[in-house]
Parts: C-alpha cells; sequence; structure tokens
C-alpha cells in the first residue's frame, strides 16, 4: 500500500530545495537516507548530463516510487529527517545568500502538517479496511444454523456448478464458525482457488467439489500439482461424493504428498457433533504426516482406500 501522496512527496522536494544547495549534498543526502545503488545511478552523472537540483529529486523520487516495495523505507527516513531538520548551513543561507531561512523553516511547518495529515489518512484507510473486511467475514452463528445451511445447498435445485459455489461459501462460514482463519475464493496466475485456511501456522489451499458422481483422478491430480508451485504447498481436497477408486490409487502412487482429503461424510459427522472440524483437520494431517494416510475416516482414523 502506498502511504506517500503526489502532494507530500511534492512538500518533500520543496524541503530538499530549500534547504541544501550544493548538488552534491543533495547526492549525500539520498546516500544517507538508505537509497538503494540503482536509484543513485540515475544522478550519478548529473555534472554531465546537466541535470539542474530539481532534476536530480525528481530522477531519485521517481525511481524510488518504481521499486517493488514504493521505496517506503526512504521516503519515510527522509520524511522524518525533513520534518525534524534543524541545520541550517551558514555559509549557504548568510554568506553566499543561496537559500532563504524563513522560507525554508515555512516548508519545514507545513511539512510537518502534512505529515500527520498523510499518515492520519492512511491509518483510516486501513482502519476502513478492516471494518470492510470484518463485514465481509460472515459465519455459522450455532451448529444448527450450519445444518440447515447445509440442508438447504444439498436439497436445492441449483445446477452443479451453482451448488459447488454454495458449497465453498458454506465449508469458508464454517470454518470461521471454529475459529479459524481462512480465505474466500481468489484468483492466481488466472487459476481459481477455492479459498485457504490457517491451521497449526500452516496455511492450506482449499478445492471444493460437488459432483454428482464421485471425483476422478484428473482434477485432483492437477490441484496437488497447483500447491508445488507455494512454498511449502498444502491443500485440503473436499470431494462431497467421495472420490473413485483410480484417483485414490493415482494419488497414492504418485510422489506428490501434500493433499489431504474430506468428503461427504466428515461433513456429517461435524453437523452430529461427532467430531469438530478442527479436531477432523488435526487427525487427518497428523495421518497423512506420520503414516502417510492421506484419506482416512476423521473419528476412527482408519483409512478409507481399500487394500
Amino acid at each position: 500500500m502506498k502511504i506517500f501522496s503526489p502532494a507530500l512527496k511534492r512538500q518533500m522536494k520543496d524541503c530538499i530545495l530549500a534547504l541544501l544547495w550544493p548538488k552534491k549534498e543533495i547526492y549525500t543526502f539520498f546516500k544517507e537516507h538508505s537509497c538503494p545503488v540503482n536509484v543513485l545511478k540515475t544522478i550519478n552523472s548529473w555534472n554531465e548530463r546537466g541535470l539542474s537540483w530539481a532534476d536530480m529529486i525528481n530522477s531519485v523520487f521517481d525511481a524510488l516510487g518504481d521499486l517493488p516495495d514504493n521505496g517506503t523505507v526512504q521516503f519515510n527516513l527522509m520524511l522524518d529527517s525533513l520534518a525534524n531538520w534543524t541545520h541550517f548551513d551558514e555559509y549557504w543561507f548568510k554568506k553566499q545568500q543561496k537559500l532563504d531561512l524563513e522560507a525554508a523553516q515555512k516548508k519545514i511547518t507545513t511539512l510537518k502538517q502534512a505529515k500527520e495529515k498523510n499518515i492520519d489518512r492512511a491509518r483510516k484507510r486501513t482502519e476502513n479496511d478492516k471494518i470492510k473486511a470484518a463485514a465481509r467475514e460472515q459465519r455459522h452463528s450455532s451448529l444448527e444454523e450450519m445444518r440447515q445451511d447445509f440442508q438447504s445447498i444439498s436439497m436445492g435445485s441449483e445446477t452443479p456448478q451453482k451448488r459447488g459455489y454454495l458449497l465453498e461459501k458454506f465449508f469458508v462460514k464454517m470454518a470461521r464458525f471454529f475459529k479459524l482463519k481462512v480465505t474466500e475464493a481468489f484468483k492466481r496466475k488466472g487459476t481459481q482457488i477455492d479459498g485457504t485456511i490457517k491451521y497449526e501456522g500452516e496455511n492450506y489451499s482449499i478445492e471444493v467439489k460437488w459432483h454428482e458422481r464421485q471425483l476422478s483422478d484428473e482434477p485432483l491430480m492437477a490441484f496437488c500439482h497447483k500447491q508445488e508451485s507455494n512454498m511449502h504447498g498444502r491443500g485440503i481436497f473436499i470431494s462431497i461424493n467421495g472420490f473413485t477408486e483410480g484417483a485414490l490409487l493415482m494419488l497414492e502412487r504418485a510422489s506428490i504428498k501434500n493433499t489431504v482429503l474430506m468428503d461427504g461424510e466428515d461433513i456429517a459427522l461435524i453437523l452430529n457433533e461427532m467430531i469438530t472440524f478442527p479436531e477432523t483437520l488435526d487427525k487427518k494431517i497428523h495421518a497423512a504426516q506420520t503414516r502417510g494416510s492421506f484419506y482416512i475416516n476423521s473419528v476412527t482414523g482408519k483409512s478409507k482406500i481399500k487394500a
């Protein structure tokens, strides 16, 4: 998030011009405020290029703004220095009269005021974003509401695609009911991700399917391969009607072991208070990590793959 407005940057530039005269001092100012070498290169040859004082400053500010982090650290350091500036070089302000002390002090005062307003606006934006995010974080208020929600989805007349979408929403609300951190669906590099869930310090990508038949190996293996592109990628694949023997056999033989499987039975056990959702995850993840069993009954702990 960019926290330095164009107006604030203009005032910072004005302050630099009002406080520093020799170009080498402007260069030193940027260097002392942690400007990277590749940014300083834009003004290294200012004499040969005939850059004006303003050109030098604009060049550095533009280069910092193009950095992946928006030059936030450097702008913050410079802003603090300029807003609290107390050194006025007598040689340039009095003897040479290249700089105007009164004008410089006014610019510092104006910058201080702008700094507070800018930071206040950034804080308010952050707070508003948090409020909006909280409003979006719907969850079931009770297990009874959760049961009714699932019943409604199960008995509805929606298309399979629509029902899959509703199941995604149900799963997210259920996870939040059990106080788990979860995100809703998003796209990454053009690929749809049904959401993520955080459990025991690890993030798991989620795929939710409600096909009329058992799930085949193609979507399951595609999901497992997706996780390989992430740091310590892990996943939870939920197929209400389970998985074909071929899909399970394919996953069991594959070298990829980064996904645990859930089905409609797991949801039913949670809705009937036989086990909680966090307990379900704990058992499934433990079985996958210690026994290599990625598809188990969440109550008994027994593998659901036929020998």
